[in-house]
């Protein structure tokens, strides 16, 4: 590995770490969380690029791309597919512990709740894509190690969210298919982080859609 590898993944799993003690440790206000997080993700890219002359979207693998037609239907499937999933899985998550973690943990509320998805549906769908699909991926020089160590960096940022609302047997799987998706989404992303940032929207939305329908208990 090269010395600007290096220190681009050293810089990546900082910012990986401080993003995670920020939300498992602090637990400041989703607001501040978010600005930690877009300044980390985009702190770290900004800086890789300065140290190592490239550009930024070159850093980000941010290109344009005619080919929409895969993600577009990888999209209808995460949107689709999450909600299968919830359905058959429901009865074994705690769907109070859910809602109380929301509005406790993450201080959603029913005023706000809605500008918040929005905000994680567009926005940070999109740091997550520049950061794990373009930034980590392209930092190794082998594209399999690059896509391994992406998806496994993806799985791990995404264990606090989901921890302490599965059992322990759920929750496994639960990190192996975030991992499973890292390397679907890096599939998606083989020429642009465009081609996996839709469909990673998608599944967002279907997330979130759940957690609106828990927050204004419909479910």
């Amino acid at each position: 590995m090269k010395r600007n590898e290096a220190a681009g993944l050293a810089l990546a799993v900082c910012a990986c770490v401080i993003v995670a003690a920020t939300e498992e440790v602090i637990r400041p206000s989703y607001a501040v969380k978010s600005l930690v997080k877009a300044g980390c993700w985009m702190g770290t890219v900004v800086l890789y690029a300065l140290i190592s002359h490239r550009k930024l979207e070159d850093v980000i693998r941010l290109h344009r791309t005619k080919e929409m037609k895969r993600p577009a239907i990888a999209a209808a499937v995460c949107f689709l597919g999450i909600f299968a999933v919830f359905v058959l899985l429901k009865h074994q998550i705690d769907l109070t512990l859910i809602r109380s973690s929301l509005m406790a943990k993450e201080k959603l509320t029913r005023e706000n709740c809605l500008f918040v998805f929005a905000y994680i549906i567009v926005v940070n769908s999109f740091l997550e894509e520049a950061f794990f699909r373009g930034f980590v991926f392209q930092l190794m020089m082998d594209r399999k190690t690059g896509a391994l160590v992406s998806a496994f960096l993806f799985a791990v940022y995404h264990i606090g969210i989901v921890a302490t609302w599965f059992n322990p047997l759920v929750f496994a799987l639960c990190i192996i298919g975030l991992a499973g998706v890292g390397l679907f989404l890096q599939w998606l992303s083989e020429r642009s982080i465009i081609g996996s940032w839709l469909p990673h929207a998608a599944a967002n939305t279907a997330i979130n859609l759940i957690g609106a329908l828990l927050i204004f208990e419909m479910l």
